[in-house]
């Protein structure tokens, strides 16, 4: 299967400059749109924002400029003060681009990252194969490493796919981010005093997995509703990782192509997070038991590193979480 770069679309959704509450690099937005024209040539562009960003000089091919939903309230601390994230926003520009998509492919691209190659257009060639019973999406999508967390606190985690970078049919792309928008949390006087919060009194959800707690139990309604962060059952989890290894093609920003700004960047790679050595056990365990994947090889790169720091980074929550009691 050769996709050609004419058959793509890339949707780069976010803001286009700072605002208050995130910080923006000056003109990563102009890098991230021209190294689309240089690493997918023929592809189209959609720049999807919102109202009062400035987007003079840019030229992508569709400029969408939707009303600005705002930051959404998810919770409240123990002072009674809400607390906001950019939900809202993020769905609006991913879901609206998406929308305007004509083309059978499509990228979601951060406003704030680049493209340094092409990698992840041969991904779904390179890895055919899925297991019939576990198949969600029409095709897999390709997603990146970073912030893909396997582990949160020490503890395993499942749901937490990274939501930098998307690549697959757009009919797929559209079953993740086709979502409703967030209302705010309302404030509840009977807890007046204490944190108020999804998962609350235990540990609240990462916002990654509050999106994929919304788009994978439409797609398979064997996962349960996810109540806190560390929520984990073997069943689940292998549940997890059975989606992942049909439905996902999870790659090294690095394989794929992806450039990230500055601070995205670890000085070596975090141990808590999937790795491409973790995704392609998987898939030679529920997919192609032919394939040459390498226990040891995960072991000796990143294996030991998690022996040693995902005890340690337990006992650091379960201290904190002393100190708040």
């Amino acid at each position: 299967m050769t996709i050609k770069f004419s058959d793509i679309t890339v949707v780069v959704q976010g803001p286009v400059q700072a605002y208050q509450g995130r910080d923006q690099q000056t003109g990563i937005t102009q890098i991230c749109l021209d190294s689309i024209r240089t690493h997918l040539p023929g592809a189209r562009i959609i720049l999807s924002t919102w109202e009062g960003q400035d987007c003079t000089g840019l030229t992508p091919d569709l400029l969408l400029q939707h009303p600005d939903p705002g930051a959404n309230v998810v919770a409240y601390n123990a002072q009674g003060e809400a607390q906001k994230l950019n939900f809202n926003r993020q769905i609006v520009s991913t879901r609206e681009g998406l929308k305007r998509v004509q083309t059978p492919y499509a990228v979601k691209l951060r406003s704030d990252n680049f493209l340094t190659g092409n990698g992840f257009v041969a991904a779904l060639a390179q890895f055919p194969a899925r297991c019939a019973s576990d198949i969600r999406f029409t095709e897999p999508v390709v997603v990146n490493t970073s912030y893909f967390r396997r582990y949160a606190e020490g503890q395993r985690v499942i749901m937490h796919p990274s939501d930098f970078f998307h690549f697959g049919r757009t009919e797929d792309l559209l079953k993740i981010w086709d979502l409703p928008l967030f209302k705010d949390r309302p404030f509840d006087p009977a807890q007046a005093g204490k944190a108020q919060y999804h998962g609350a009194p235990l540990t609240s959800p990462h916002a990654e997995q509050i999106y994929c707690d919304l788009w994978l139990r439409r797609l398979d309604d064997g996962f349960l509703p996810l109540a806190h962060r560390h929520q984990f059952s073997a069943g689940q989890a292998e549940r997890w990782d059975r989606f992942m290894a049909s439905n996902l093609r999870v790659l090294e920003p690095a394989q794929l192509g992806l450039g990230l700004i500055a601070r995205f960047i670890p000085k070596t790679k975090r141990p808590n997070e999937m790795s491409h050595l973790d995704w392609l056990l998987l898939y030679r365990r529920y997919c192609d038991p032919a394939f040459p994947a390498s226990a040891l090889k995960l072991f000796t790169s990143l294996g030991w590193r998690r022996l040693l720091k995902m005890p340690l980074s337990y006992l650091k929550f379960r201290l904190t979480l002393g100190k708040k009691a």
